[in-house]
């Protein structure tokens, strides 16, 4: 696939690595589009190991590979060949697994696709309880998440208990990607009850795809990620996840609000469950149990000034 000048602005030090985001955007472009997987449904993701990538490569080789299931679901994966002298090595980057919308459910109608707003409305309708002048926007039902209300994503607390920190200061010195994955707009507010702050749908329309953009979701990342230097004390990277919901495909050069709510930990994993919504409270993204860790052999650690007070 040809390596887009973005790209190049994901890095973990001197290495410039694929983003999570993106891998899962291949694998939803080339999953076939006749199966029954719906690939805004993805359960089980697992980013087994970083695919770097040449800053001076136009073209890199991957391979998607795709299996069908008899309850309707899909299995893929993206992978690479390593080679060494005359040894070749598989090597598996991602996991994930498109599953089909259950009849009936709350995700029962299909998602509309990209570029298409006028279904909006009656997909909100299925997330609703009943039809009423709020239809579309968020409920209790909407993400599946019993307490959710309307004012869960205020862009933090305002009684002075939150941690502020900037947005170029957090990329500055927590998270320090490039301009093209700078997309947390204004404050991260972060208290040990979560994260909160505006993300952007980036500037590089040429990203979207069938998951919409990718770059709210890393962006929300990155609040958990500035979190768990906080509160973990270390900082730490997307391994897992354990579902993804799409309601509304995030686009270019939009905002949205985002809040992450902590977990019980596994182990030397941080957990989180994440929320997007577009600024009218209608449900975009809601992501359960986002694992992040930090990298084997890294030598990460959070700035003194992030832990002040804890």
């Amino acid at each position: 696939m040809a390596v887009p000048g973005y790209l190049r602005d994901h890095h973990i030090g001197p290495l410039t690595v694929l983003p999570a985001v993106e891998a899962l955007q291949i694998l939803a472009r080339s999953k076939p589009a006749a199966w029954d997987a719906e690939s805004r449904l993805q359960e089980g993701v697992l980013f087994h190991h970083l695919l770097a990538i040449d800053p001076a490569a136009a073209e890199m080789s991957l391979l998607q590979e795709h299996e069908r299931y008899a309850d309707g679901s899909c299995l893929s994966r993206l992978t690479t060949i390593r080679r060494r002298g005359t040894v070749s090595r598989r090597m598996e980057h991602l996991l994930v697994r498109f599953v089909p919308a259950a009849p009936g459910s709350a995700e029962g109608n299909a998602a509309p696709p990209p570029g298409d707003s006028g279904p909006d409305d009656a997909v909100a309708g299925r997330m609703a309880p009943a039809a009423s002048a709020d239809a579309g926007r968020i409920s209790d039902r909407a993400f599946g998440f019993p307490g959710l209300s309307l004012t869960f994503f205020d862009t933090g607390p305002t009684d002075g208990a939150a941690f502020r920190v900037g947005g170029s200061r957090l990329y500055q010195e927590l998270v320090p990607f490039g301009p093209a994955y700078r997309n947390i707009r204004g404050d991260v507010w972060l208290t040990p009850e979560g994260a909160w702050a505006t993300v952007s749908g980036g500037n590089f329309p040429e990203a979207e795809g069938p998951l919409g953009s990718p770059f709210p979701f890393d962006a929300a990342m990155h609040a958990a990620c500035a979190w768990g230097q906080r509160y973990g004390n270390r900082v730490v990277f997307p391994v897992a996840f354990d579902r993804r919901e799409i309601f509304r495909p995030t686009r270019t050069a939009q905002t949205y609000l985002c809040r992450i709510s902590p977990r019980p930990g596994e182990g030397s994993s941080l957990c989180f469950d994440l929320w997007i919504c577009d600024r009218d409270q209608r449900p975009a993204e809601a992501v359960r149990g986002l694992r992040m860790r930090e990298i084997p052999g890294g030598k990460l650690t959070p700035p003194a000034w992030v832990r002040e007070g804890v």
